[in-house]
């Protein structure tokens, strides 16, 4: 197909995708682009972290967890349009205390999901999400050097019924360079 030129919006329903066509086999692999919704459209709320939260679909949800309890969060369910953000308001560093976004029901993360780990310091890994992993488990370390603190969000994000796709804009500081994040 030739390059094309739209004037005025490009719709989608389930996403942008961009395929790569292996030479050899001719198999082709699909990713999913601008998993970072714009957020206009959302509204905002500001929780209390003292008890489990069931997040709601097309809203910001301004939470102050700070690693000093453990923080168990639902997402609600996975139906394409919606939208779910996780905005840290607090910095992390008052203990070890898990963060967990759970999927609702049999809602999973899209397989092959990313997101950044820093379980021993400086070294960084990718974690990855496997097919049927529905939880998504963020560890600070007790001090104040974690990559999620106030500032950065998480992204939720469905285009097709029961799946949700994740995308996050951490700390880029130089010494965010603690806390470690799984998929289960």
């Amino acid at each position: 197909m030739a390059n094309t030129t739209f004037n005025g919006p490009v719709r989608s329903e389930k996403g942008f995708q961009q395929v790569n066509k292996n030479t050899s086999t001719g198999a082709y692999t699909a990713r999913t682009l601008g998993l970072k919704p714009d957020l206009t459209s959302l509204t905002a709320t500001v929780v209390a972290t003292s008890t489990p939260l069931t997040y709601t679909a097309n809203v910001i949800t301004v939470n102050n967890y700070t690693g000093a309890a453990a923080q168990a969060v639902t997402l609600p369910a996975a139906t394409a349009g919606t939208v779910v953000v996780h905005a840290q308001s607090d910095d992390t560093t008052g203990g070890t205390a898990v963060l967990t976004f759970t999927c609702a029901g049999s809602d999973v993360f899209r397989t092959g999901s990313k997101v950044e780990s820093r379980a021993t310091g400086t070294v960084q890994t990718i974690s990855t999400s496997a097919a049927t992993n529905t939880v998504l488990t963020y560890t600070p370390a007790n001090a104040a050097t974690n990559s999620l603190t106030h500032g950065c969000y998480l992204y939720f994000t469905c285009f097709e019924n029961g799946t949700w796709n994740f995308a996050f804009d951490l700390s880029r500081a130089n010494d965010a360079d603690t806390g470690a994040a799984a998929w289960s």
